[in-house]
């Protein structure tokens, strides 16, 4: 872990694509901010990022022969990693709701942004960016999904530099899987922390609404969900899971 901290930056995504793109950087940088002025969630959202309230990191991957078929399993090894994190200091049920936010409950306390570099079919380079609300008590804009922190949920409070190192030892332990062709047990270990999976749930598609149950999320990214005795693929943005 090469750690670069800073006191702001507009994203931290931004800053290490910068970076990398006009140095020479060691997989496993990882650039933390104590605030983002300009952070990017789903669907082009913004990320709330207040002065030392939360994590606000990007990672660097330069994954070796890393087949574009199979970016989606990254995603999952990171979602996963963040949820063993978030859980282990946390007294809660703690889930992936699809395809990247990271709930405690029904409410968001987490974040993944992944962006990847593309060379033929291979994955050349990845900056995944991750928020995850540490010391929040209150969140003033009315998102889609409500919002909690691991302060409200532990009544903690907690050092963003500190909690970093503990949550990338987590993703890296995954990643080392990934690395080693283990994509089944990504994929087992994901279903199992799989928000509503196999539950009926409401969704959202194109502005029209339809009530359906999440069977599983596909080495792509893609939804399979049980609609009137139909298995529907759904992709996201236009498609989307709502919590309320």
């Amino acid at each position: 872990m090469n750690l670069i901290v800073l006191s702001s930056v507009d994203s931290t995504n931004n800053y290490l694509q910068t970076l990398f793109d006009n140095n020479s950087l060691e997989e496993g940088t990882v650039v933390i901010s104590l605030e983002q002025t300009m952070g990017r969630g789903q669907r082009g959202n913004s990320w709330q990022s207040l002065p030392g309230d939360g994590i606000y990191a990007s990672i660097l991957f330069l994954p070796p022969n890393f087949s574009v078929e199979n970016q989606y399993y990254l995603n999952k090894a990171i979602a996963c990693a963040t949820v063993r994190y978030i859980a282990s200091t946390v007294n809660d049920d703690v889930k992936i709701k699809w395809p990247n936010d990271i709930l405690i409950g029904d409410k968001k306390v987490a974040g993944i942004l992944i962006e990847n570099s593309i060379r033929g079919n291979l994955i050349s380079s990845v900056i995944a960016g991750i928020g995850i609300n540490l010391n929040q008590l209150h969140f003033d804009f009315n998102y889609e999904t409500p919002g909690t922190s691991l302060r409200i949920a532990s009544n903690h409070r907690y050092n963003p530099e500190l909690e970093i190192t503990k949550l990338f030892k987590e993703i890296w332990s995954d990643y080392q899987q990934l690395l080693k062709g283990k994509y089944d047990l990504i994929a087992e270990d994901y279903q199992k922390l799989l928000y509503k999976a196999g539950a009926e749930s409401k969704f959202v598609s194109n502005e029209d609404f339809f009530v359906g149950i999440l069977v599983e999320v596909d080495k792509e990214g893609a939804a399979i969900i049980g609609v009137d005795g139909k298995q529907k693929r759904c992709i996201h943005p236009h498609t989307r899971m709502i919590v309320k």
